[in-house]
């Protein structure tokens, strides 16, 4: 009988476990329905370990700020894309230094303003954040676009941060 203690109770603990967990994703697949890209939305919040224990009734802001860093992970990616590509095509450094000017700003103002209007109870500022964002991305599209009347070189990544802010955009208005 003694033996069958330490038995039962890995039983409740899993069971348990697997209860919580259900409702963690029930709670993200219930708020990533709610957003224009769906599955974006739930691989990116799947995938950080700050949304394991986020459940319903608690603070969206979790989620918000998850997608708001996954925003800002894009960028750093385009940032070394963009270096990569001035060293391949030194013929587009005026496109690529707006390029740069843009995504430094998303970096530098609109995902550090979102994170601290997050943070700060503000969601407001964090939703303009989010637009501002595709504002950039659009812009770096544009001037590329302008000088050389080609097909942009990461458009796949620009589009990818395009969805991404406008999924954060749509968690962060669930708080509005």
């Amino acid at each position: 009988m003694r033996n069958l203690f330490p038995i039962l109770m890995l039983i409740t603990n899993l069971a348990l476990n697997n209860d919580s967990n259900n409702n963690n994703n029930n709670f993200i697949d219930e708020t990533c329905r709610a957003t224009p890209n769906y599955s974006l939305c739930l691989t990116t919040l799947q995938s950080d370990p700050r949304t394991y224990e986020v459940k319903e009734g608690d603070d969206i802001t979790t989620l918000g700020l998850v997608m708001v860093d996954a925003v800002k992970l894009k960028s750093i990616e385009i940032i070394k894309m963009l270096k990569d590509l001035e060293k391949s095509h030194p013929e587009w450094r005026g496109p690529l230094s707006q390029c740069y000017v843009a995504y430094n700003a998303v970096l530098r103002a609109d995902v550090t303003v979102a994170v601290e209007a997050l943070k700060k109870g503000v969601p407001k500022f964090a939703d303009h954040s989010m637009d501002d964002v595709v504002v950039e991305a659009q812009t770096c599209e544009s001037s590329f676009s302008y000088y050389y009347k080609l097909d942009f070189p990461i458009f796949n990544l620009s589009r990818d941060i395009i969805e991404l802010s406008k999924v954060a955009k749509s968690i962060i208005k669930m708080l509005l």
